[in-house]
């Protein structure tokens, strides 16, 4: 089921999952200014023969950057204030880089361009608490005079994190969008050419060896892709529910622990990651106790 609002140069159609499309007319006279000013932005830089640089006239400068070239520098220019706006008017809140569509950049009419992203899923977490406090780890075998093994309830505890998120992922039932998908399939495929190149094979040798096609692997990637994506959406909701935080002493405590000041400063570049580790470590710990 779809549904599309309009509101002036702005059109947003939802999709289901989650997903937006937002057809946006950019008006003429905005983009020809654009166009203008990168031009004599260039004009200062490169370098044409026969004259000094910086003296070009702007209109070799143009035939220089070719048609294409400058159509992605106009639209680099002038996209991102257009997209924010609309985020803005509509009250979206896209969790990815939107795609973009050209859909009309005629000479003298308003351009025609489309965004495409989604926003988080809903998740329904419905009485999860009181299914999870049924699954039981093995029973412990307790010997008047023998200390408990800690190992043993660390064993213990592990197994109920893990039939936990089994029994998450397989009743918590959430929508996830495409583009997510397809993000995270193409970014698996860019990690094994980047795997196969440094083992000096061809992609073709390494599914040839495994025994799979490209189609099979990329099924096998969406798979797996969808069941992490919904389980990261569903821990998030429970952090959320439950009010799992991460407090400034936790990643202190954390960075003080660094070996020397390059690492601290490596952690320090990355503490939101840093931060959303330790809050699923948090919650995974949450539901081993329940």
């Amino acid at each position: 089921m779809t549904e599309t609002v309009k509101k002036d140069n702005f059109e947003l159609t939802r999709l289901p999952k989650k997903a937006f499309e937002i057809l946006v007319a950019l008006p003429w006279k905005e983009v020809e200014e654009s166009r203008k000013e990168v031009i004599s932005q260039a004009s200062k830089t490169v370098e044409i023969k026969g004259f000094r640089k910086g003296m070009a006239p702007e209109k070799m400068v143009e035939q220089y950057l070719g048609t294409q070239r400058l159509l992605e520098l106009t639209l680099q220019k002038i996209i991102p204030d257009y997209y924010q706006k609309v985020v803005e008017e509509f009250s979206l809140n896209p969790i990815i880089t939107p795609k973009i569509q050209l859909v009309s950049t005629e000479e003298g009419k308003d351009w025609q361009v489309k965004f495409i992203s989604c926003e988080h899923p809903e998740v329904n977490l419905g009485n999860y608490k009181e299914e999870l406090r049924k699954i039981k780890p093995k029973e412990e075998i307790w010997t008047p005079g023998k200390e408990e093994k800690k190992e043993e309830k660390k064993e213990n505890r592990d197994e109920k994190i893990n039939e936990s998120i089994s029994w998450l992922i397989d009743n918590i039932k959430v929508e996830i969008c495409d583009l997510l998908i397809e993000e995270e399939v193409g970014r698996r495929l860019s990690d094994l050419l980047d795997q196969t190149q440094k083992l000096g094979i061809a992609v073709d040798q390494y599914l040839s060896s495994v025994g799979k096609t490209i189609e099979q692997l990329r099924e096998e990637y969406a798979k797996r892709a969808a069941d992490n994506l919904a389980l990261e959406f569903i821990l998030e909701k429970i952090a959320d529910q439950e009010k799992i935080e991460v407090g400034p002493e936790e990643l202190d405590k954390i960075l003080s622990a660094a070996k020397n000041e390059e690492e601290k400063k490596a952690l320090e570049d990355q503490k939101y990651v840093l931060a959303t580790m330790i809050r699923r470590q948090k919650t995974l710990d949450f539901l081993g106790s329940l």
